[in-house]
């Protein structure tokens, strides 16, 4: 992202400002999809809603996100899940950060909600994902379909192009839709 973005992104955090709430069916959903007790990688956590969900799950989470206002948010907010919840800025595009910050660490479970469609390199943010999944491990990403949204919020969205780029290479995957208005839920599995 330029530095315009990030300062916008950084402003929005800072402003205590989130996105689409976290709904009951969709954590039920998503723990139909995955096992219980998984060592989870939540990134782009955001204010950490979905972070703290995990958490509240049973996963032992560690929330990332690039924006430094996210991550004091997340922490001043969840403050009470600790140790279960820990949190860190990290720049999951950084090839070099994630190497840095998560050398030799394995998930069960990495989730994206609502922030792949951001990212510029969706192959090497799913090679990385697939890096630091333990055998066996579960990808989820929640995100919008850009050609079910106005034009004028496709950007929000991934493309076709974008989920044949991460969705190609697993073991096993499928997809449910979270609402008609095009938000869905993919479940890749290593």
């Amino acid at each position: 992202m330029t530095p315009v973005g990030r300062a916008c992104w950084e402003d929005h955090f800072a402003r205590g400002r989130g996105f689409r709430g976290v709904t009951e069916r969709e954590l039920r959903l998503l723990g139909e999809a995955i096992r219980p007790r998984a060592r989870a990688l939540d990134i782009g956590c955001g204010l950490g809603t979905y972070a703290a969900a995990l958490a509240g799950l049973g996963h032992d989470t560690l929330a990332v996100d690039w924006a430094d206002a996210a991550v004091a948010a997340t922490r001043d907010r969840y403050a009470d899940l600790e140790p279960r919840l820990r949190v860190l800025r990290l720049d999951f595009e950084d090839g070099a950060d994630v190497t840095a910050k998560l050398p030799r660490t394995r998930f069960d479970l990495v989730t994206m909600r609502l922030v792949l469609a951001f990212m510029s390199d969706k192959r090497a943010v799913a090679d990385r994902v697939r890096g630091l999944l333990a055998p066996g491990g579960v990808w989820v990403v929640t995100t919008p379909l850009a050609e079910r949204l106005p034009q004028e919020r496709r950007h929000i969205g991934m493309t076709a192009q974008d989920v044949a780029i991460v969705t190609e290479g697993w073991d096993r995957g499928e997809w449910y839709d979270l609402d008609a208005g095009g938000m869905r839920c993919f479940v890749l599995r290593a």
